[in-house]
């Protein structure tokens, strides 16, 4: 109801024959070799494909598998799309993970986003796939008709809960010409800000990461769709805004009730993530040296810090 696919992937949607799909098949394999990689079938409902064409995709597929060009095959679904004949299936061709488009836990969210499916199937779903042994990953999404933090929070929790061990946050982004977009222009929906949509999904992030839960993505991948997404959060930095927040909430804890005023403040993060520690613009250090009256704030490197773990210094 709400899902523009064609435009998320740039494809019209039908429109690719299976001989066409095998080609393109094989040119990216051609461009990646090397066994580090997976091959990901995304874009879509894969099991909810022709049969036909599914088993063809999976069988070349297998065969990069074989040849050890990628290590592995994952594919994205629907929850109302897995059963035990279809995971018979994947298992055979070599797929080693299937995400599902969860979306939310709430009922009521799921039949206003005209998602199709209820809670119970993505629960059901994901004790099938993890019976059979895959690494499963759960799709959210925030600002979905209906939706709230609270419900959102609660999606998080189940999607740690039904044993996934990766998600994926998405905000929801608006798209001309499906249904979400003629609720926009007539005012019974209204899209998260980007500020809200930053906000909602490092709450989400908070929960997956505390519970040991990998967190793959937040947001669609920057490209030219996306910035066709004429209402919501469209920001192709999303993810690193909410990650920036949810440091920001880390080193405010650490420093709560502890004696700050015109202290220096030195953090230590895990490498690579100086630059959301210090936020966009550098809008956390900001916010830190406000609110703590701090002299100043320095950001480090540290090999042993764990993803999203924050050490901290005051010094006079």
């Amino acid at each position: 109801m709400f899902c523009a696919q064609e435009k998320i992937t740039s494809v019209p949607r039908g429109e690719i024959p299976l001989r066409e799909e095998l080609e393109n098949l094989h040119a990216l394999m051609e461009r990646c070799p090397g066994g580090e990689s997976e091959l990901a079938f995304f874009g879509g409902s894969f099991t909810a494909i022709e049969p036909e064409r599914m088993d063809a995709l999976l069988l070349a597929a297998r065969g990069y598998v074989d040849s050890g060009a990628v290590s592995g095959i994952r594919i994205s679904t629907r929850p109302d799309c897995i059963n035990r004949p279809v995971l018979e299936r994947l298992k055979a061709a070599g797929v080693t993970a299937v995400e599902l488009g969860i979306q939310s836990t709430d009922d009521a969210v799921l039949c206003a986003s005209g998602r199709g499916h209820t809670a119970q199937d993505s629960r059901d779903a994901c004790a099938l796939v993890r019976a059979y042994g895959f690494s499963l990953v759960g799709q959210m999404m925030v600002g979905l008709p209906g939706s709230d933090m609270r419900k959102e929070l609660q999606t998080a929790r189940d999607i740690v809960g039904f044993g996934c061990d990766g998600a994926r946050i998405y905000p929801t982004v608006v798209f001309s010409g499906t249904r979400l977009w003629e609720l926009t222009r007539s005012g019974a929906y209204r899209p998260l800000d980007i500020g809200e949509a930053a906000e909602r999904s490092a709450a989400c992030l908070e929960i997956f990461v505390s519970a040991g839960v990998r967190v793959l993505r937040i947001g669609l991948h920057a490209s030219e769709s996306l910035a066709e997404a004429p209402f919501g959060p469209a920001h192709p930095a999303i993810g690193e805004l909410a990650e920036s927040l949810l440091y920001r909430r880390r080193i405010a804890a650490l420093l709560a009730g502890r004696p700050t005023a015109g202290r220096r403040l030195t953090l230590y993060v895990p490498p690579g993530a100086q630059s959301k520690a210090a936020g966009h613009k550098r809008a956390n250090t900001d916010w830190l040296r406000k609110t703590f009256a701090l002299a100043g704030v320095s950001i480090y490197p540290c090999a042993d810090c764990a993803p999203y773990t924050v050490k901290t210094i005051l010094e006079e």
